[in-house]
């Protein structure tokens, strides 16, 4: 930024430029994407930005980065080749940067024959931490940075490169004695963290990898004992073993900060945070929200709950705001006759009067048509796919860009659902894993639940990995691909190294939905 304020003239960029943020971009995105014809299936605007911004950091065109990661979204190549034309005209007209900008005219700056030699002559010497993070990009940037005093120094490990969902990529690091003939590399093997058990199991993970230099951690604390792999049947059986351990140790005198359970995927807590729940574990989420408390899992539950309390006025609220053709205000008008209801026909007579009018009585009548179907089902689960059936899956594309980790999330839900005897006991258990909030109070060391990726850079005497399944860890999408692959091998790796003392591996052998 201070460069390109400074030295952006040259390269026709006024100094007195703005940058936008991620919303500001979106908004852009949208308007632009309305004026261009698009045919059904068309990708939202978050969906276009991500593939931009991969383009711009992963220095490959647009067509190149939808064919390799998007497959599925090769049809459109052309109109998001048209969309990137325009988002890059309406900023430039506006005198807006977002963010990919700020990287993408540093580089050409460097590049610039006037002025390019003299910034990096201004950089006597260059240190990067976290090297094994960065993208294309940013190693081009850093190449023209170091090319007058060239001297560079980076530092990183290649088992921990894990963001390549970010456009990061591991070459960066396994290429820089090529990009800078000469370089000297310094293996800082010596761990003080973990116990040899749990560094000769991490070594041997990751030996398994052809991408890799090859460096064996060493640990300089005393024996400790050796990594624990259990079996379980479901996931649930997973969640009542893992909850039973932790209490057992916080009764032996851990405290539950000291304590990590780690997954691969949101969804994979699930379970897990009920049982933690019921044995009034406190415990926090790291980087989210807990698996009950999502907007989406409350929008599916309140279905349910209006089925066993037609009264709840809160959970017909969020029934209102997702069907089609009840809009906020019809919404209004109908939630004061809730607390009078006796049976779901009595709404639809509500709906029926003359000042609702056709369209939004047709719209009630669906809805209580599909609450009666979820209603005579003899399971929980075939309920939960009629509300995706009825409109929620689209509802869900509509309005967030992470739809598929809620799918995802909605699937756990069928198998948290299908554990249960009763739409009493499954409502009761889904409460109970929401107020148990109130147990973290001050001074409250809790329990820490986490996806690996959240808790790269943090240690706990005692880890636990869950969920180390086959379609579930390594991620379905990367058993096909060897590089995808090894890169799950270095995920894996994290986490098993995020233990100080003891160490946890789980698994279950009856897959619920993939």
């Amino acid at each position: 930024n201070v460069l390109l304020r400074r030295y952006g003239s040259v390269l026709s960029i006024p100094a007195n430029y703005t940058i936008i943020d991620e919303e500001d971009s979106l908004s852009i995105l949208k308007k632009i994407t309305e004026t261009v014809e698009t045919q059904e299936g068309f990708l939202k605007p978050s969906d276009i930005k991500k593939i931009f911004s991969l383009s711009v950091n992963t220095v490959e065109s647009i067509k190149d980065v939808v064919n390799t990661r998007f497959p599925d979204n090769s049809p459109f190549i052309h109109r998001l080749e048209t969309i990137w034309s325009s988002y890059q005209k309406t900023k430039r007209r506006h005198n807006l940067m977002d963010y990919d900008d700020l990287l993408l005219f540093c580089y050409k700056l460097l590049k610039n024959e006037s002025v390019g030699a003299k910034i990096s002559g201004n950089f006597r010497y260059i240190l990067v931490d976290e090297y094994h993070d960065t993208n294309r990009l940013q190693s081009l940037i850093l190449y023209q940075l170091a090319r007058v005093n060239k001297n560079i120094m980076v530092v990183g490990d290649d088992a921990q490169s894990i963001y390549s969902f970010r456009g990061a990529t591991i070459n960066n690091i396994m290429e820089f004695t090529r990009i800078y003939p000469g370089a000297k590399i310094f293996y800082l093997d010596i761990n003080y963290r973990s116990t040899p058990q749990i560094l000769d199991f991490a070594n041997k993970s990751i030996s398994h990898n052809h991408i890799r230099y090859p460096k064996t951690l060493k640990s300089v604390r005393e024996i400790g004992v050796k990594p624990v792999v259990v079996k379980c049947y479901s996931p649930k059986d997973e969640a009542l073993f893992v909850s039973q351990r932790v209490f057992q140790l916080i009764n032996s005198g851990i405290q539950p900060k000291d304590i990590g359970i780690l997954f691969r995927s949101r969804y994979q807590s699930a379970e897990l945070e009920i049982e933690i729940s019921r044995l009034k574990i406190p415990y926090i989420v790291r980087g989210g929200i807990r698996f009950f408390e999502q907007a989406h899992i409350k929008d599916i539950m309140a279905y349910f709950r209006v089925l066993e309390n037609i009264r709840d006025e809160v959970s017909w609220r969020r029934i209102f705001s997702q069907t089609e053709g009840i809009g906020s205000k019809t919404a209004e008008r109908l939630v004061p006759y809730i607390s009078g209801l006796k049976c779901f026909d009595e709404l639809v007579e509500i709906a029926e009067k003359e000042e609702f009018g056709l369209r939004r009585a047709t719209a009630v009548k669906s809805l209580v048509s599909l609450l009666k179907k979820i209603q005579g089902q003899k399971n929980m689960q075939k309920g939960i796919t009629l509300i995706m059936d009825a409109g929620y899956s689209e509802y869900i594309s509509k309005k967030y860009k992470d739809e598929i980790e809620r799918y995802e999330d909605i699937e756990m839900l069928k198998e948290i659902a299908s554990t249960y005897s009763s739409l009493e006991d499954f409502i009761s258990a889904a409460s109970l894993q929401e107020y148990a909030k109130g147990e973290l109070t001050e001074g409250t060391s809790p329990l820490v639940l986490s996806t690996i990726h959240q808790a790269k850079g943090l240690e706990w005497k005692v880890v636990f990995i869950i969920g180390v399944s086959a379609n579930h860890f390594p991620h379905p999408t990367s058993t096909m691909d060897i590089q995808a692959l090894e890169e799950e091998r270095r995920i894996f790796y994290v986490a098993t190294t995020r233990a100080k003392e003891d160490l946890y591996i789980t698994y279950f052998t009856r897959d619920f939905y993939r």
